[in-house]
């Protein structure tokens, strides 16, 4: 008999993945990142071939659905056994189950989130390969650019968490704080970093020099021999949202080749709009000084015209989001 019954946004980030009920009957086709409501209770579990995963009984005495959702994503992994080696090992059966999990978190406060990943990274200390494991997986989900999950602030609880063991040897530990270092830097919310560029006319201007009143700048750092960077900013070209937005003032496009090769960028002069600045920075200072965190190109920020951050290696979907409001 079910307990309480918690519903959630479940999501995943591949193509095919699938939440899946005991019985082996889908309760929701989480492929191409969509959406959809999945009963989750006592009698519930997350499946893959002969693995399962039982989920947590959320207190009857429960009944806020915020304080639901956090009992869930603390005691989600109560039934894991991270010394199975095996399982931990079966990808599909992480997949899944790590969709479920994330699933939740935009259910939860920070303050439960950090408890979450807490708990998580502290079960997993029983064995080692499940740790690195573990870790390997909550880094896809939360930073591949293919991922609907996608979520630095999120990663961020995770990192501390990692850090802050005294499981890790030194070399991961390393590795670990140059990922706080990049989650930290031109963070959202805080002041983003001035640099120079120089546009098509041969110009010279800044990020910080182009800001305006009431405005924000859209900026796309990106590759001209990328053939990403050109898919994506060939979308944005046809974005109507972003046209729109260009045509009222209230948003500036700067396009910013960030390496800085001379011979690229004469190539790459007139490849963007008219109504767009298009730049490179200067010697690939940029690029050189490692002022931005630039994992894959293009990589977009949203600053606002006291060059706060706004938004942070922004996918599409979440730029248009952004657009629409």
């Amino acid at each position: 008999m079910k307990n309480y019954s918690l519903k959630y946004v479940a999501a995943t980030i591949f193509s095919g993945l699938a939440v899946v009920s005991c019985t082996g009957k889908k309760d929701a086709s989480v492929a191409n990142a969509t959406v959809a409501e999945v009963d989750i209770s006592s009698d519930d579990c997350v499946s893959i071939s002969d693995y399962s995963l039982q989920l947590p009984d959320v207190p009857a005495a429960i009944t806020d659905e915020e304080a639901a959702a956090a009992y869930m994503a603390v005691h989600y992994w109560d039934y894991m056994d991270f010394n199975d080696t095996v399982l931990v090992a079966n990808d599909g059966f992480m997949d899944r189950t790590f969709a479920g999990y994330f699933s939740i978190f935009p259910y939860i406060s920070p303050a439960d989130a950090a408890q979450a990943a807490d708990t998580l990274m502290k079960r997993a200390e029983v064995n080692r390969s499940s740790y690195n494991s573990v870790m390997a997986v909550v880094e896809r989900f939360l930073t591949s650019p293919n991922s609907a999950m996608r979520d630095e602030e999120t990663y961020y609880l995770f990192l501390q968490a990692v850090d802050k063991s005294d499981f890790i040897d030194d070399a991961r530990r390393e590795r670990v704080r140059a990922h706080i270092k990049d989650v930290l830097k031109n963070r959202c919310g805080t002041k983003g970093a001035d640099f120079a560029v120089t546009d098509s006319r041969g110009r010279r201007t800044s990020l910080y020099g182009e800001a305006a009143p009431g405005q924000y700048r859209v900026v796309i750092f990106y590759d001209p021999e990328c053939s990403h960077c050109h898919d994506i900013i060939e979308t944005l070209k046809a974005s109507e949202e972003l046209s729109a937005a260009v045509a009222s003032g209230r948003v500036k496009v700067m396009a910013v080749y960030a390496d800085g090769d001379s011979e690229v960028w004469d190539k790459a002069r007139g490849s963007m709009p008219d109504t767009w600045l298009n730049c490179v920075s200067p010697g690939g200072e940029v690029a050189n000084r490692d002022i931005y965190s630039l994992p894959a190109m293009p990589v977009i920020y949203v600053m606002d015209s006291d060059n706060t951050v706004v938004l942070k290696d922004a996918s599409l979907p979440q730029l248009v989001e952004w657009l629409s409001y």
